[in-house]
């Protein structure tokens, strides 16, 4: 019959292994726990809204973080659009305005991609409530 080794006859990278199970093994059992006494569905049901920031913890301000987001967009917006047209103005060549135009373009469609985002996001928290 072959006998259990003391953890002192163990090498490194045996107790590092061994270690790793044990601690694995709680991790599921606590969260087989959660799981069977419904621990889980409680704890989904805390909050009612998403993060305004995906992969953020929901918190009771994102609402409010929404409009902000979409205040910050709005300004950040204006202030671009307002640089691109002084950098123009002030560089007097003709190509200046072309590359303040496609500028532009690239400012709307970012921005829209950030409008288009924050509403996706405010949807699903909604449908979450």
């Amino acid at each position: 019959m072959r006998r259990i080794p003391n953890l002192g006859e163990l090498t490194v990278g045996q107790r590092f292994l061994l270690m790793l199970a044990i601690v694995l093994g709680i991790l599921f059992a606590i969260a087989a726990f959660g799981y069977f006494t419904g621990g889980w569905d409680e704890a989904q049901g805390q909050y009612r809204v998403q993060s305004a920031m995906p992969g953020l913890p929901t918190t009771k301000w994102d609402s409010r973080m929404f409009a902000l987001d979409r205040d910050a967009i709005d300004a950040a917006y204006v202030e671009r659009m307002k640089h691109l047209f002084a950098t123009a103005l002030s560089a007097g060549d003709a190509q200046a305005f072309d590359r303040a135009i496609v500028g532009a373009r690239n400012v709307r469609k970012a921005y829209i991609g950030v409008m288009e985002a924050i509403d996706k996001r405010e949807r699903e928290a909604e449908q979450a409530k």
